[in-house]
């Protein structure tokens, strides 16, 4: 298991695009599955959080448009597109990710592109969320300069990501299950294990709360905070244009 270890190190520091596409490609099949098991079926409740934040920031807007970014199979934007009148669009850069994401719903546009420049007109979205994949871009400031270029005046960028929880007993037995417990739960039922090795370096290379905040309000937020959610083992930041 040394040298996947390595690898995902590697593409850690690196985060190519294609690199990004093919790890994806490659877990497409069971990536609804590890997720819910994984995280013991809490990522649901996030999903929800993000949604009923978006949902409270829009206050009542007819027919508000939104964005999912790097959204995977497409649950997050199945949870936005419940808030009423919303039309959602989303985006991938992983074509076997949106091959599922179209067949669970139908009803939603998905779009085949990458984060660091939207295929859309600029002060176009009244909210722009992400749900786990921010920290797989491979420009980091360039994607979230998109999602504000995207975002109309005022509109609210929705992000959430796993958080190393800052309790120091909670972050030793947090670190025990992702570095070392959740790798080999995946491997039972996934051919791909790089992915679920590739997870908790990501995370731990990530800036997050205030630093993160920091990089929102660089590449042009008015104002960015952020909510830990479940013993800080996720987090929700929430950024205004």
């Amino acid at each position: 298991m040394s040298q996947p270890r390595e690898t995902a190190k590697s593409l850690n520091k690196t985060k190519s695009r294609s690199s990004i596409r093919t790890m994806f490609d490659e877990v497409a099949p069971t990536y609804d599955f590890l997720n819910h098991l994984l995280s013991l079926g809490i990522d649901n409740y996030w999903r929800a959080a993000a949604t009923a934040r978006a949902k409270k920031l829009l206050g009542g807007k007819t027919a508000p448009r939104i964005l999912d970014v790097a959204t995977g199979t497409g649950d997050l934007a199945a949870s936005m597109a419940k808030i009423p009148g919303a039309e959602v669009t989303a985006l991938d850069l992983s074509p076997e990710m949106l091959v599922i994401a179209r067949k669970k719903y139908p009803g939603i546009t998905f779009h085949e592109g990458y984060a660091e420049k939207l295929p859309f007109d600029t002060a176009s979205f009244d909210i722009v969320s992400a749900g786990f994949g921010v920290r797989n871009f491979e420009n980091l400031e360039q994607g979230m300069r998109e999602f504000q270029r995207v975002l109309k005046p005022g509109g609210h960028a929705l992000i959430i990501e796993p958080m190393i929880p800052r309790n120091p007993l909670v972050k030793k037995f947090y670190l025990i299950y992702f570095k070392k417990v959740l790798p080999k739960i995946a491997a039972l039922f996934s051919k791909s294990t790089f992915a679920y090795d590739y997870l908790p370096h990501s995370v731990e290379h990530f800036p997050q709360t205030d630093a993160f905040t920091v990089v929102l309000k660089k590449t042009g937020f008015r104002t960015a905070e952020y909510f830990p959610m479940t013993f800080e083992t996720s987090i929700l930041y929430v950024a205004k244009k």
